[in-house]
């Protein structure tokens, strides 16, 4: 799904609309859905996706936040879920533990190779510009290729 193709959808959905509100659950749950799976427990990551997804449905209909990007407020509602999960002491995805990268490497690497948005997408997403999204993801991927086992790349990215 298209940055712009989002925010119309999330326009439409602002004013009221249910056909709008349905196709743009539609087409951001997979998203917050691989991006919980990535950085959680299979046993918690559902659950934590259903209360993003609530989070930034409530958002779009009460308006609250009409001033940012849509992909911001899904990124940070979906940051949220996550957080209070792990804080209930689940975590442990397929990913490295949070400590093997920076946040934003991180982020960028979930964002970009997991949930599968475009460079442009997770500038917006994480508020940064599309240069600082590439130098991160190269960082990342360094990082990913300096993991002691040749296949750990593959499992973890396979296993989501």
């Amino acid at each position: 799904m298209q940055e712009d193709s989002l925010e119309v959808l999330a326009t439409a959905a602002r004013s009221g609309s249910r056909e709008s509100m349905t196709s743009l659950y539609a087409a951001f749950r997979p998203m917050v859905v691989l991006r919980c799976r990535a950085e959680l427990d299979r046993a918690v990551s559902d659950s934590a996706a259903d209360a993003a997804c609530v989070a930034v449905l409530a958002a779009v209909c009460d308006g609250s936040e009409t001033y940012q990007p849509f992909l911001r407020l899904l990124y940070a509602s979906t940051s949220v879920a996550i957080a209070r999960a792990a804080s209930d002491g689940f975590s442990g995805g397929p990913l490295p533990p949070p400590t093997a990268f920076p946040v934003v490497e991180r982020d960028v690497l979930v964002l970009r190779l997991i949930v599968g948005l475009d460079t442009k997408a997770t500038a917006t997403s994480l508020a940064r510009t599309t240069d600082q999204v590439s130098l991160d993801l190269h960082r990342a991927l360094q990082r990913l290729r300096k993991l002691p086992s040749p296949n750990a790349i593959r499992e973890m990215l396979v296993s989501t």
